[in-house]
């Protein structure tokens, strides 16, 4: 039986429309593709993220909140959007810690504040309010302890100080800071 060109080039067609149509009604979902080289994607997304650790009275120790954290599994750190940071005293107001981006290493043992990091601490009747400004902050909350490499500025009411470069103690009632460059300030005697 000869078949003839028409005859041919409908059997073609109708093969391409059949292996269309099947192509398009399959189940199969593609398989993600790899990231690039040098490009981390993070494993799970929380928006309005929020933490709290306890102290061994069962009292808030430190908090942790960001409008959204990302995790990397390769690391297991992960990335903040506007994190917010207490630390909590229980003699004084808490440090309330911001920043506009952070990084929490993976065992949560330091938090890297980025863009305009401001610290405060309300006044209390045993110690004055504290303002603390700089660029990049890094924070080991356990430990109570934060330094930067970057210009900061602290003020208390009238008084205030620069520096370029400081560590700073936030577990005291008095703020205590080693500056690591040359420091000017005012202070007003009472």
């Amino acid at each position: 039986m000869a078949f003839t060109a028409r005859q041919r080039v409908l059997a073609v067609a109708l093969a391409l429309v059949g292996g269309a149509a099947w192509w398009l009604q399959s189940d199969q979902t593609p398989e993600p593709l790899p990231a690039p080289p040098g490009e981390r994607r993070p494993d799970y997304t929380v928006e309005r993220f929020s933490a709290t650790a306890m102290d061994p009275t069962g009292q808030p120790a430190r908090s942790l909140s960001a409008k959204e954290m990302r995790h990397f599994p390769d690391d297991d750190s992960s990335e903040l959007d506007l994190p917010v940071l207490l630390l909590y005293r229980p003699d004084s107001p808490p440090w309330v810690i911001r920043s506009e981006t952070g990084w929490v290493s993976g065992d949560g043992e330091q938090v890297l504040l980025h863009g305009e990091v401001r610290a405060d601490r309300e006044g209390s009747a045993e110690a004055r309010p504290v303002h603390l400004k700089t660029r990049e902050l890094l924070v080991a909350p356990r430990k109570e302890y934060a330094e930067t490499q970057m210009p900061v500025e602290i003020t208390s009411e009238e008084d205030w100080l620069q520096s370029t470069g400081m560590q700073v103690w936030f577990g005291e009632t008095a703020l205590r800071a080693r500056f690591l460059g040359r420091a000017r300030g005012r202070f007003a005697v009472q």
